[in-house]
C-alpha cells in the first residue's frame, strides 16, 4: 500500500499514489460521464489491457488529449514529493527510455517504461519507476509547448 497525495488543483481527475520507488497515476471519471444501467457493476473489476502487445516492458501508455496539463502537474507532484527526492538521490536516473508523445483522434500515446498500466470501470492507472519520471515530465512538457507553438501559429 502506498502513500495517497492530496491532489491540486491543476491535477484535474488525476491522482497519485507514492511507493517506495514507484508511484502510481489515477485518473478517475466524473460521475456524471459515466452510462447509467440497470446493473450494479462493480468498481474493481480489472478490464482487459487495451494494448494488444504482450511486452510490457516498453508498452507505454495513452490519455486524452486535454489531459496533457493535468499529466504533466500529476508527474510536477510526484517530483516534488519527500518519497521520490529521497530514492532519486541514491540512484541513477534511467534516460532515452520514452518516445515522442503522438497524438490521434484526441488521445495522447506515448511509449516507454510502464511498470503496470490498468483500465477499470471508474479509472484509469498507470505506474511509473521513479528513475523514469523526470524524463516523461520533460518529454511531455516539449510535446504541450509545441502543440502550443502550432495552435498559435496555425
Amino acid at each position: 500500500m502506498g502513500v495517497l497525495l492530496k491532489p491540486t488543483s491543476q491535477m484535474g481527475h488525476w491522482a497519485v499514489e507514492m511507493f517506495t520507488d514507484s508511484a502510481r497515476l489515477r485518473r478517475t471519471a466524473p460521475a456524471d460521464t459515466a452510462p447509467r444501467s440497470a446493473h450494479a457493476v462493480p468498481d474493481d473489476v480489472t478490464l482487459p489491457q487495451l494494448d494488444v502487445e504482450e511486452a510490457s516492458a516498453e508498452r507505454g501508455f495513452e490519455f486524452e488529449i486535454t489531459d496533457v496539463g493535468p499529466v504533466i502537474a500529476t508527474l510536477d507532484q510526484v517530483l516534488g514529493d519527500a518519497l521520490y527526492c529521497d530514492f532519486i538521490g541514491r540512484v541513477n536516473i534511467d534516460l532515452g527510455r520514452w518516445s515522442h508523445p503522438r497524438s490521434e483522434d484526441s488521445w495522447v500515446t506515448i511509449a516507454g517504461p510502464v511498470v503496470e498500466a490498468a483500465t477499470r470501470v471508474h479509472d484509469r492507472t498507470v505506474e511509473l519507476r521513479y528513475v523514469h519520471v523526470a524524463e516523461l515530465h520533460q518529454v511531455l512538457i516539449d510535446f504541450a509547448d509545441t502543440r502550443a507553438a502550432d495552435d498559435a501559429s496555425g
